[in-house]
């Protein structure tokens, strides 16, 4: 609720137009002058609303970073074994098996990270892209700045937001949650389920120490990819005055215009 400091402040804010309506041959120049006092009152009351609405909205200091590519070409991690690095002529089956995106996101401040994908049974991602769907499983796996293994997205399945796809029946979309972070550079690695790094599988490794290479690639998927970073806020936001208590402290005032008469003024 506004107590009557933020009262006092939108009234210093908005200079109100001046009701005293002269009789003379003037009366064009102050219809010139309020009408223009009106069009910002009106600008003001609408961001004020705005503002309000939007501070009362859940989610609406996320921010999302989207990705989107193939396992084939945007590859980083493509050792496939002793001697072999993978190439034009490997399958798309020895991609799935093998290779890893990593992609880096920097954190301004402490934010409370998680992470969805929708390649395999599609939907519209963060950017509004319409993503297809029939990509590969996805494996989701975040390290910080030096590599160390933070999380990943495990065995879980068709987290929310995730779509069914309506080929195989199948919801294999997977999320990720990592709690709040600090800020700082992260890296998080999209790669076909179960190709997790050996950071995660046996510890005591880095990101840049590879992959297991024990991803797979099921008849009728392909190597596209697609997931969102999403960064919320670790600190609440301050409580926000009701859109109905804005509205009415600003029809208040455009009241007392319309309506204020000053003794002895038309």
């Amino acid at each position: 609720m506004f107590g009557n400091s933020a009262l006092v402040l939108l009234e210093k804010l908005i200079v109100w137009p001046d009701t005293r309506v002269p009789v003379d041959s003037s009366l064009s120049a102050w219809n010139t002058k309020n009408l223009l006092k009106i069009t910002i009152l009106l600008a003001i009351t609408r961001t004020i609303v705005l503002l309000a609405i939007c501070a009362a909205i859940p989610g609406a200091n996320a921010a999302v970073i989207s990705f989107t590519g193939s396992l084939r070409t945007d590859a980083t991690f493509t050792d496939c074994g002793a001697g072999c690095t993978l190439g034009p002529a490997n399958s798309d089956s020895d991609y799935a098996q093998w290779a890893a995106v990593a992609l880096k996101f920097v954190l301004p401040a402490p934010s409370n990270v998680s992470a969805i994908t929708f390649s395999y049974g599609g939907g519209v991602n963060g950017n509004g892209a319409a993503i297809s769907q029939g990509g590969f499983e996805p494996y989701l796996s975040l390290f910080d700045s030096s590599g160390n293994f933070l999380a990943s997205s495990g065995q879980t399945a068709c987290p929310a937001g995730a779509q069914t796809n309506t080929l195989t029946g199948d919801c294999y979309d997977v999320g990720l949650t990592a709690g709040v972070l600090p800020a700082g550079t992260y890296s998080i690695a999209i790669s076909a389920f179960e190709n997790m790094s050996y950071a995660e599988n046996s510890g005591g490794y880095l990101l840049a120490d590879g992959f297991t290479g024990l991803g797979n690639l099921a008849a009728g998927e392909d190597l596209h990819y697609a997931f969102d970073v999403v960064l919320a806020s670790a600190t609440p936001p301050a409580a926000a005055p009701e859109p109905s208590t804005v509205a009415l402290v600003v029809m208040a005032g455009i009241g007392s215009f319309v309506f204020g008469r000053k003794r002895g003024i038309l």
